[in-house]
């Protein structure tokens, strides 16, 4: 025999259990969150913020190097042209065309050796760089000072 429910005595039967008779055992259904479930998820977040910032901060630094190294790569061609132009070299950057607004954390600088026929070219850092230096030759690679305070 098949047993005859009522109308509404099927929609009573697929509701969840009343307050007091599941949940947390504590007689009440639980609503939100508890507090270490939100610190936890606050620690989490934290965390990847603490990551990110780092990695900014290492990302930054590093582009800043780049630009120690272009203004020395640039002040190296630009130095290579005088000289053919004028069969020796020029410790005057103003008549390089370095512009100090395009590379603002370094301050660039020529020391003329040889009598003109060679240099040494210098980029220190200004600001957030300061500490930092970096020199190139004639024939040279861009290479950092190693008693620099900030290190590539």
């Amino acid at each position: 025999m098949i047993p005859v429910l009522s109308p509404g005595t099927e929609a009573l039967s697929r509701q969840s259990p009343p307050p007091e008779e599941g949940g947390s055992g504590n007689g009440k259904r639980r609503l939100g969150f508890t507090i270490i479930e939100l610190a936890i998820v606050l620690a989490i977040v934290g965390i990847l913020a603490a990551l990110a910032v780092y990695t900014y901060n290492k990302v930054v630094t590093k582009a800043r190097f780049t630009q120690a190294k272009t203004v020395l790569k640039h002040l190296q061609k630009t130095e290579t042209i005088h000289y053919t132009d004028f069969d020796r070299y020029t410790d005057n950057v103003a008549l390089l065309n370095l512009d100090r607004v395009k590379y603002n954390h370094y301050d660039v600088s020529i020391t003329i050796l040889d009598n003109g026929m060679n240099y040494l070219g210098s980029a220190k850092g200004v600001g957030a760089m300061e500490g930092d230096l970096w020199f190139i030759t004639r024939d040279g690679e861009p290479t950092q000072d190693n008693t620099a305070k900030a290190r590539f």
